[in-house]
């Protein structure tokens, strides 16, 4: 009896193998900052598509936010034509952006992971325009100044 209880738990358990399938996905941080690129590039496109998007890019901004933890901020101060993605994950990171005499459309992908990182980007040019920052560290800061 105790020999057919142990081959029925056995076939139970090979059944359970071989018939789940599960699949691993392997991702890094440039994976995660080009499918962001992506997300933004197809959210314009819809509000473009419903007419809240024009093709100027005149007095429009568009920001996604994702914060996961606590005590996260984020303060953007900018004129308009700006696309902004920002994640992010851990406690008290702080993103500040702050830009009023550029008026030249730009995209931003920003993503911190970890715990009081500080990124502070003042001005814009044609060097930052669709930069990815992965800023993953912990009690780090990054200061970029434009002029």
């Amino acid at each position: 009896m105790k020999n057919r209880t142990n081959i029925v738990i056995a076939l139970v358990m090979l059944f359970g193998v071989f018939s789940s399938n599960s699949y691993a996905q392997i991702t890094d941080e440039n994976t995660y900052i080009i499918n962001k690129y992506f997300q933004v590039a197809q959210n314009e496109a819809l509000l473009k598509e419903n007419g809240a998007l024009t093709n100027t890019y005149t007095q429009n901004n568009l920001v996604q936010l994702n914060q996961i933890g606590n005590y996260n901020q984020i303060n953007i101060k900018s004129t308009s034509n700006n696309a902004q993605s920002i994640d992010q994950i851990g406690n008290s990171n702080n993103y500040t952006f702050i830009n009023y005499y550029n008026n030249n459309a730009s995209q931003f992908n920003i993503m911190q992971q970890g715990n009081s990182n500080s990124l502070q980007i003042y001005g814009q040019n044609s060097i930052i325009d669709n930069i990815s920052i992965l800023q993953k560290s912990n009690y780090k800061t990054l200061i970029i100044t434009n002029f």
